[in-house]
């Protein structure tokens, strides 16, 4: 992307969001270390915004790592980046998927990097992505995550993947699993966030979604190619070819009927999930999710269905058997205080 592109992305985002509200910029690839200078750029100029707009800013940055070093972590310490590495769990599961060109795994240059920024001020997360084939290994990617202090986690499912029938039957139980290590953290004292679990646990307390924090593709949420190329979510952006889903350009503007048949199919059209007992907790509305997965926004598909029925019964059995553990309690309150202004 070029700093002029970027310049008019930011541009574009303070001129859309009201004076005070925040904005986060999020920075993703590929791979962006490979473009720091031009992020340390995109930072000073977002934050110059910021303090001329009166809009709190949020920065954060998913990466694998590998360009990770002193300078670099410093610089996301004094901006007060959210930094996200991307590790699918110990070697021998990382590798099935992350290699170098040649074959060989990414772990260990990967591992030691997130060492040397443990050692920095910075709450480090980790994101881990399972596929039909690493589904099995995601409770002993859980524990190797707690066993080596990485508290923040992410749990992220495969949505370009094939989910057979056979995998979905064993979810369930996977899930499970994790709660089961998830329960014996937080009575060891250890507090941990995974967020398969902490999301479910958060809806159960507020009683659900609301309206304003489900998908708001298009109007909320977007992703810009380096092309200036715009779509409505940044999982949709890919390879920048699918014309279906881009809305336009940074540099030409918004394809306003494109952006209205976006929004038109928002939300969800399944029959079955009209009146099912876990709808108000559900994310069958998410649209990049759908469409990757059924072809449409707007139709769930059978892998998030059961997913989202595990981790929801799964969460539910970690309430029950943590609501008189005071780290639990303490773990949730917080975040109902920050966020929901609750007193």
């Amino acid at each position: 992307m070029s700093l002029e592109t970027g310049k008019k992305i930011i541009d574009f985002a303070f001129d859309i969001t009201p004076l005070g509200k925040k904005i986060n910029f999020s920075f993703f690839g590929g791979e962006p270390l490979l473009q720091f200078n031009l992020i340390k750029n995109l930072t000073k100029y977002i934050e110059e915004k910021g303090n001329a707009h009166d809009n709190p800013i949020l920065l954060s940055i998913t990466t694998n790592g590998l360009l990770l070093n002193e300078s670099i972590i410093n610089f996301f310490w004094e901006h007060e980046f959210n930094v996200c590495v991307s590790i699918d769990g110990p070697l021998y599961v990382n590798d099935l998927n992350r290699c170098y060109k040649d074959g060989s795994g990414s772990f260990d240059d990967v591992f030691k990097k997130l060492l040397l920024i443990k050692k920095s001020p910075i709450s480090i997360q980790v994101n881990a992505v399972y596929d039909p084939k690493t589904l099995n290994y995601l409770p002993k990617t859980l524990s190797f995550f707690t066993e080596n202090e990485f508290p923040i986690i992410h749990l992220n499912p495969d949505i370009t993947a094939l989910w057979e029938k056979q995998t979905l039957n064993e979810l369930s139980s996977i899930y499970m699993q994790l709660a089961m290590h998830y329960i014996s953290c937080f009575e060891a004292g250890k507090e941990i966030a995974v967020n398969l679990l902490d999301n479910k646990t958060i809806l159960l307390l507020k009683g659900g979604y609301r309206e304003e924090e489900k998908c708001r593709m298009g109007e909320a949420e977007w992703g810009f190619a380096p092309s200036g190329n715009i779509y409505p979510c940044e999982r949709f952006i890919g390879q920048d070819d699918d014309k279906k889903m881009c809305i336009g350009n940074i540099h030409t503007g918004i394809n306003n009927y494109s952006l209205c048949k976006i929004i038109e199919n928002r939300g969800n059209i399944n029959e079955e999930c009209k009146m099912c007992e876990f709808q108000k907790y559900c994310m069958n509305w998410c649209g990049c999710t759908n469409y990757h997965m059924t072809g449409r926004t707007n139709i769930t598909s059978s892998f998030m269905c059961e997913s989202e029925k595990s981790s929801i019964k799964a969460a539910i059995y970690v309430l029950n058997a943590l609501k008189h553990n005071d780290l639990f309690i303490n773990h949730f309150y917080n975040y109902l205080n920050e966020n929901l202004n609750v007193k």
